[in-house]
Order: structure tokens, then C-alpha cells, then sequence
């Protein structure tokens, strides 16, 4: 029952995460023109928050559950999880679109299109800078292109000053801790969590791994000043650090651990560019202060 809880537990957190890199649309046609009566069920939370940010949430019928910001979404009926949305629930909303994830078979989005339900179907990048270029997918999509430059615009400014911020100081090591335990999830080198850390001011200790998996024994011998913690699922930030640091060989490690909110962090968004503030602040405590 316990390997079944965390091999759950592990393929949830993943699988939350790998959408969370900026994406690359492969859609069914070349083009997708903008309609006046589209009607979406998003699949993916960046993706949701993104239409939201874009003011063209009127045009969202459902969502997944981790579809969970902004607030509004939670109005919208949910179709399931990530990796096995309810094909019945989806046609009862009778969308003209659905954005998919990497996660759901091939065989429910076949049976979407064979509905005639227009499917777009994401694919993760790795860096911070496709956020940008997901925002411009999206807008395409909604017809909403000139809101995006303005969205773009604002969260390059507050990048930039992150950047200014940066200039001089120095670099802590730094670990970001998404899952411990029997499987060690965190931002490895092939990760844009990885770049952020570095983007915010932090040294990554994790750009030695891959895969968003790291090794206890590596974790120890670099045993980083700062440890960002991410709350298990269902528990609170002060549950998670009380079991991290009473976990050998978690609490053989002596730096500073600080809890950070794992959804505004690992959705690459709209909100990426205040996730990367955040991540400056705990960096640079403080700084912030």
C-alpha cells in the first residue's frame, strides 16, 4: 500500500510539474483561426490561467481539477485528472476546443476529434524564455495577441529588475526540494526551475542531475545553504518541514530551509515572472526585507 501511495504521489507530482514548462503547440490543422463562439475545455493549468490573464475567460466551459487558479476557474466543472479526464464529462460541455496535455492518451484525444471537437495537444520546453512563447500560442488562440504584449511586457520589467537586483551579489547554493523520500524529486539541469534559481540569484546544486530526480548521496555532499521546500500534497508548509527534519538524511543537512508555494513556482505562466521574485526574495531574505 505504501509503494502504491508513492509510486501515486510521484507520478502526480511529475506530472504537474512537466506541464508546467512553457509549450510548444502541435495542433491537428496548420492554422487556428480565432472564433467568435469558441467554447475551451482546458486540460493543462498554464494554459487556464493563461486565457484567464488574457481577460477571455468567458470563453473556458471546463478544466482539469489542478486547473486551480485564478479563483474563477474553481466555477468551472472539472472533466478529471491530468492523465484520465472523463471523455463523457468532456462532450457533455460540448467544446469546440480542447487543450491537452502530454499526459492524456492518444486514445481519449482520438476520440475527441472523431466528437469533431477541435484538439490542441501540448508539448514541455525547458526554459524560462518559452513562457513567453506559450503566452503568444495562447493568444492566437482567443484572439487576445495585443493583450498578450502588454502581459509580456509588464513580466519582462519585473524580470528585469529581478536581473538588477542580481548584479553583485552573492550566489548561496541552493536546492529546491518538490518531492523526498523514497524518490527525491527536484529542479535538475535539463529543468527551467534550474534556470530560475540561477535567474534569482542561487547557485543550483541540483544542475549536477537530470530527469527531475536527484540522488540523496549528491544532496548530502553539497548540503546547500538554502533548501526550498515544496508542502506535500495535503499537508501544510509546517507538516512537510517537520517531516523532512526528522527524516534521515534530510536532517543531517544544516541549511536553511524555506517553504515556497509549488504552484506559483512550477506552472510556467503568466505568474512566472512574480514566481521569479519570490524565489529571489527566499534567496535573498534579506534583501527583500
Amino acid at each position: 500500500m505504501h509503494n502504491t501511495t508513492t509510486t501515486i504521489r510521484r507520478l502526480a507530482i511529475i506530472g504537474v510539474i512537466m506541464l508546467v514548462p512553457a509549450l510548444l503547440f502541435s495542433m491537428a490543422h496548420a492554422e487556428i483561426e480565432p472564433q467568435a463562439h469558441k467554447r475551451i475545455v482546458s486540460l493543462s493549468p498554464n494554459v487556464t490561467e493563461t486565457i484567464y490573464a488574457l481577460g477571455k475567460g468567458d470563453l473556458l466551459v471546463g478544466r482539469s481539477d489542478y486547473c486551480t487558479y485564478p479563483e474563477a476557474a474553481l466555477g468551472l466543472p472539472s472533466v478529471g485528472t491530468l492523465y484520465a479526464p472523463s471523455l463523457e464529462k468532456i462532450l457533455s460541455l460540448e467544446p469546440t476546443m480542447v487543450v491537452s496535455s502530454a499526459f492524456v492518451s492518444d486514445q481519449l484525444l482520438a476520440a475527441v476529434e472523431k466528437a469533431g471537437i477541435e484538439v490542441v495537444q501540448l508539448h514541455t520546453q525547458d526554459t524560462f524564455g518559452a513562457t513567453y512563447s506559450l503566452i503568444r500560442s495562447i493568444a492566437r488562440l482567443v484572439d487576445a495577441q495585443e493583450q498578450a504584449e502588454l502581459l509580456i511586457l509588464n513580466m519582462q520589467n519585473l524580470v528585469r529588475d529581478v536581473d538588477n537586483k542580481v548584479q553583485g551579489r552573492d550566489k548561496p547554493t541552493v536546492y529546491m526540494a518538490l518531492d523526498f523520500g523514497s524518490f527525491d524529486s527536484a529542479a535538475t539541469a535539463d529543468t527551467f526551475l534550474s534556470e530560475m534559481i540561477e535567474m534569482a540569484g542561487g547557485t543550483n546544486v541540483a544542475k549536477d542531475g537530470l530527469n527531475w530526480t536527484y540522488s540523496k548521496e549528491l544532496l548530502l555532499l553539497h548540503d546547500p545553504q538554502i533548501i526550498l521546500l515544496s508542502p506535500r500534497w495535503g499537508e501544510s508548509g509546517e507538516e512537510t518541514v517537520k517531516e523532512f527534519t526528522s527524516t534521515k538524511p534530510y536532517s543531517d543537512l544544516s541549511g536553511t530551509i524555506k517553504v515556497f508555494d509549488a504552484d506559483l513556482v512550477s506552472r510556467q505562466g503568466p505568474r512566472s515572472a512574480q514566481a521569479l521574485k519570490l524565489l529571489f526574495d527566499l534567496i535573498h531574505t534579506e534583501a527583500a526585507q
